[in-house]
């Protein structure tokens, strides 16, 4: 897949289908990495102003953001954490941020603890 922007979509058990984005530009070996791996899956699991889900994704750390707002989507390398942002904070050390869901944060933040979370290539 080429180009800057890579359609996804996030599926959760039980909520409606949410488009979106990984950026290329924001950290390119990561998100190449990502998209060599998907479809990522895992068991949603929540922070106060995010969900996530562990990955097997093993990157090191390349453009570290200080901020994230909600709909950002995330890669944390200490715990290999794929994540959603539900609100505007700042995030752990190490965090970069990857792509954006926009306004579909609104449905993932409603996705229960335990639920599975399913991230693949949008097909056209």
């Amino acid at each position: 897949m080429t180009g800057a922007r890579i359609p996804i979509t996030v599926r959760v058990e039980g909520l409606p289908d949410v488009d979106g984005e990984l950026y290329r530009f924001a950290a390119p070996l990561t998100v190449a990495e990502f998209v060599k791996r998907m479809p990522v899956e895992g068991f949603v699991a929540r922070w106060p102003a995010a969900v996530y889900i562990l990955t097997d994704v093993q990157r090191g750390v390349e453009k570290t953001t200080p901020k994230l707002k909600a709909g950002d989507i995330f890669y944390w390398p200490p715990e290999r954490v794929f994540g959603i942002a539900l609100a505007e904070h700042a995030p752990r050390s190490q965090t970069l941020k990857i792509g954006s869901v926009g306004e579909g944060y609104a449905v993932v933040e409603k996705a229960r603890v335990g639920s599975r979370m399913r991230v693949f290539l949008k097909v056209s």
